[in-house]
């Protein structure tokens, strides 16, 4: 029914309202000069060639310009599919986690390699995903900064600091040295300590952006992200139980979930599944690692930019020594800590930061397939899940002293 309306108007070039515009003037063209035509009849030394000039005139309006070429459109941004694709999944893994109660992280990343992948090969999203897995990504993790409030973290005092800041460090270290015993890239090993010691999926996507890029690195990042999620899960799961057999008391007991278990949300999950108490305190443990995040990121680049400048070998990728996300980062930290970041914004802040990094991690999972995280064997597997022990031992002797 509606085409009757559009088909003639599009056949001249027009919509429907400037097709009703042209022969509306038309039509009061005309009318004047059939007014001038009767008068013309009346008074014959009047209008006496008003009449013509009317008619070729609409003439020439009508017949031999009515026709006009219509307006180039101009192509849709190339970056517009991959781009709207990682928000809408994003979106949808947002949803479905609140819903359920689940980090949106492995939802993304499921949700990149059982929708996005496929798409992939009708649709080119590969700019539009390349916006989300490098600049929407580093925007997300710095807004992570805004939820560190140094105040708060000084308020565990000084041996607690000093106890979770060990377990960190401690991870890093003996965690890539476990990684290159499971025979890890040096590079893949960094990043499963990374995600281990610092806060999962976040900091695996952030080391990531610096890391050297390489044809393993994007499934070597898919690969990380859906185990540490996994094994987060788990430890959400069976660490509150762990801390009840052993009967740590409550302060014990927050140390040690915060310092062991990767990801924020599951953090504030197995606390206060325990109590209030506990969950409060676990989560601002747990922001001590986060806020570790950006040092971390810097001495990754730093490193590894300087063993490419030592490297000879061709291909090896230079990292920022310290990139602008992580500069934001301590930025944004500093800027809550003097107070100058007003509370009403902090959840918005925290919803655009997992949005952020959501669509990076969607990005990630475009690229990934079930067969590629397969073919990868048992090794990053064991290596990650003896990273997550090694956190676990470290956290629970960290409790014993606190």
């Amino acid at each position: 029914m509606l085409k009757a309306f559009t088909q003639h108007p599009e056949s001249v070039g027009e919509t429907y309202f400037q097709h009703l515009g042209q022969a509306s003037s038309f039509a009061a063209s005309m009318a004047l000069g059939a007014i001038c035509c009767f008068l013309h009849g009346l008074f014959p030394f009047a209008f006496q060639s008003t009449g013509s000039r009317r008619i070729r005139a609409l003439h020439e309006r009508m017949v031999t310009h009515r026709i006009v070429a219509r307006p180039e459109r101009k192509p849709m941004p190339a970056w517009v599919p991959g781009l709207a694709m990682a928000v809408v999944l994003t979106g949808a893994a947002t949803w479905v986690g609140q819903v359920f109660h689940i980090p949106v992280a492995p939802l993304a990343l499921i949700a990149g390699f059982l929708i996005a992948a496929p798409l992939a090969g009708r649709i080119d999203l590969t700019p539009g995903m390349k916006i989300a897995e490098r600049p929407l990504l580093r925007a997300g993790v710095a807004l992570l900064g805004l939820r560190i409030a140094l105040g708060d973290i000084a308020g565990l005092g000084l041996q607690t600091l000093m106890l979770v800041l060990g377990c960190v460090a401690l991870t890093l270290a003996l965690g890539s040295g476990v990684g290159r015993l499971f025979g890890l890239p040096r590079g893949f090993a960094v990043l499963s300590a990374s995600a281990t010691a610092i806060c999962g999926a976040s900091a695996a996507m952030a080391v990531a952006s610096v890391l050297p890029k390489g044809p393993e690195a994007e499934k070597q990042t898919g690969y990380v992200i859906a185990v540490v999620a996994t094994l987060s899960t788990l430890a959400m799961l069976a660490y509150p139980a762990l801390a009840h057999w052993a009967g740590l008391p409550p302060q014990a007991a927050a140390v040690f979930l915060g310092a062991s278990i990767h990801d924020v949300a599951q953090v504030a999950g197995a606390g206060y599944s325990v109590s209030p108490q506990v969950g409060d305190l676990a989560v601002t443990v747990k922001l001590v690692r986060v806020s570790l995040l950006a040092l971390v990121v810097a001495t990754v680049a730093w490193s590894f930019a300087s063993a490419a400048r030592d490297s000879a070998t061709k291909g090896v990728g230079r990292a920022a020594l310290l990139p602008g996300f992580v500069i934001a980062f301590f930025a944004l930290a500093g800027a809550r800590t003097a107070g100058l970041v007003p509370e009403a914004i902090l959840p918005a802040a925290t919803f655009a930061s997992n949005m952020l990094i959501g669509a990076g991690v969607v990005a990630v999972g475009a690229k990934t397939s079930i067969s590629g995280l397969k073919s990868m064997g048992w090794r990053p597997l064991a290596a990650l899940t003896c990273q997550t022990a090694l956190l676990c031992a470290l956290a629970f002797g960290a409790a014993q002293f606190v």
